[in-house]
């Protein structure tokens, strides 16, 4: 093998390295010890994940090297680091791999197992954790806002809604009933300050759990959550579900719902948030959307209504 001869030039390991075929520079990249860490970190950023996985499994890696796995690497080089017994991922690079939704959605429990998901890291990556996750992720919440209430000075609130807020969560059951996706997507990010996106992501099937969140989060009833999930979800979903999605938003408290719909705005990094909208703003924006509220689907755009389904 070239890349393992001793007396081979620096300059030619380089060349190897950086070569376009994968067969060609895997071997410099695995084995070599004289590559640069510049010309390392060119190949875990622009991949592909092959080559990712040929650095992570390297005799030794650089701090700087090892952050960017953790920044760029896909879920087989994550596990390779996970896996190996030279190598202790330090608090920094857990932050790095807990803001990533497609790692923790694959890696979630091994994470976990190293104690490599921070409770930040768990709240905000609620909607991909696996299932066994998640209750730790409503336990770290349910804490939170315990600290959160003991911090505040004065008797105990008890939540109340605003004449807005009620007016947002009748608006939310009201585009449920017609089965209008967008809409009750729109209203959703108006009322939590949630990226589109994400709204988006809990109107899937899969996330039902995270929209009854979302839901007691805006201080929407037991009756008024239960016509929500059946008017979106109900034709796809067993009674046996929505009675556990009932169970969670009955045992769930507001403070801890606020926390986790919270802690999913701050966890994504990856989208152009749009400005703030709080439920006060829906008293103002609502005489115009009331007139949109006439327009035909055709008007919405085609993004917008794929994501719709």
């Amino acid at each position: 093998m070239l890349a393992a001869h001793p007396e081979i030039p620096d300059d030619l390991l380089e060349i190897l390295a950086s070569d376009e075929d994968e067969l060609t520079a895997y071997p410099a990249l695995r084995y070599t010890q004289r590559l640069s860490v510049d010309l390392l970190l060119r190949k875990v950023k622009s991949g592909p994940e092959s080559l990712r996985r040929a650095i992570a499994n390297r005799p030794s890696l650089r701090e700087s090297v090892l952050s960017a796995l953790c920044e760029h690497g896909g879920a087989d080089s994550i596990r390779i680091l996970l896996q190996r017994d030279d190598i202790r991922l330090a608090p920094i690079h857990h932050d790095k791999l807990s803001r990533r939704g497609d790692i923790v959605a694959a890696l979630g429990m091994e994470l976990a197992g190293q104690d490599a998901l921070s409770p930040d890291g768990l709240m905000g990556q609620y909607l991909h954790l696996p299932a066994p996750l998640k209750a730790k992720a409503i336990a770290a919440a349910e804490m939170a806002s315990l600290v959160k209430q003991a911090r505040t000075p004065g008797p105990v609130a008890v939540h109340r809604q605003d004449s807005a807020g009620l007016h947002l969560c009748d608006a939310l059951v009201a585009e449920a009933l017609v089965s209008d996706r967008p809409r009750f997507a729109d209203l959703l990010c108006q009322g939590l300050s949630l990226p589109q996106p994400v709204c988006d992501l809990l109107l899937q099937t899969d996330q039902s759990d995270g929209l009854t969140i979302a839901l007691k989060a805006l201080g929407m009833s037991a009756s008024q959550t239960a016509t929500v999930l059946i008017r979106l979800f109900g034709e796809h979903m067993p009674l046996a579900d929505l009675r556990g999605l009932l169970r969670l938003h009955r045992t769930l408290s507001v403070g801890a719902a606020g926390v986790l719909a919270g802690q999913w705005m701050l966890q994504d990094q990856t989208t152009e948030t749009p400005s703030p909208r709080h439920v006060p703003q829906y008293q103002e924006s609502r005489r115009r959307t009331e007139s949109a509220r006439t327009a035909t689907n055709s008007e919405i755009s085609p993004a917008r209504q794929k994501t719709g389904g």
